[in-house]
């Protein structure tokens, strides 16, 4: 029997097994699911985007923006995954929108999804992200208000901005996923370099 205990790592991500989830030729595996009208969705996918971005490329990202009522927060600029592709050498993304910004069904849920779900999500709340079978979160990583009724421009700028501190949120977001990977896949890749990606990989 194992003596894991789960417990709380970067930001809002819990430790939740000692097992890794490798799909597709040994590669970590990213899973995400949302929905377009969730402002907290919106938010998470920007850190994810661009954590990925460090290990891959993606294609066929989409502008979005989430829920333009019925939502706490709302017009979060953010990106549809429903139809975007990513690359990586050593990651695998796999996520589902399962509804569009106006709450219309967007895509389905296959067996593939459900064995994860049924596993770590069995309740399927949104926005949920897993990395590696071993670390996940539900929610965001920073709060939607900061970002809500911008511009996709206006939310680059501010992550670009050293003392912004929309900036340094995101950032914060984006370097804790990216510390998960690195964990994930044994710090092959260029973006595990960094001192401050170490120094958050070695708290996991």
């Amino acid at each position: 029997m194992s003596s894991f205990v789960p417990r709380r790592v970067l930001g809002k991500f819990m430790h939740v097994t000692d097992q890794p989830l490798k799909r597709d030729g040994g590669k970590s595996l990213v899973y995400f699911m949302g929905a377009g009208f969730c402002p907290f969705c919106a938010a998470e996918r920007w850190a994810i985007v661009k954590a990925l971005e460090r290990f891959g490329k993606w294609e066929g990202l989409v502008e979005d923006k989430s829920a333009g009522h019925d939502e706490k927060y709302l017009n979060v600029p953010t990106f549809s995954l429903a139809r975007a592709k990513y690359s990586s050498s050593h990651v695998e993304f796999a996520g589902k929108e399962t509804a569009d910004r106006n709450f219309e069904p967007l895509q389905e849920l296959g067996d593939s999804d459900f064995e994860i779900l049924d596993m770590y999500n069995p309740d399927q709340m949104i926005p949920f992200l897993l990395v590696d079978g071993q670390y996940m979160q539900v929610g965001a990583g920073f709060s939607p208000e900061m970002i809500q009724n911008m511009s996709h421009e206006q939310v680059r700028a501010e992550l670009d901005k050293p003392d912004s501190a929309i900036g340094k949120a995101m950032r914060a977001e984006i370097d804790n996923i990216t510390a998960l990977v690195c964990k994930s896949i044994g710090g092959k890749g260029q973006a595990c370099g960094s001192e401050s990606i170490k120094t958050l990989v070695e708290k996991l």
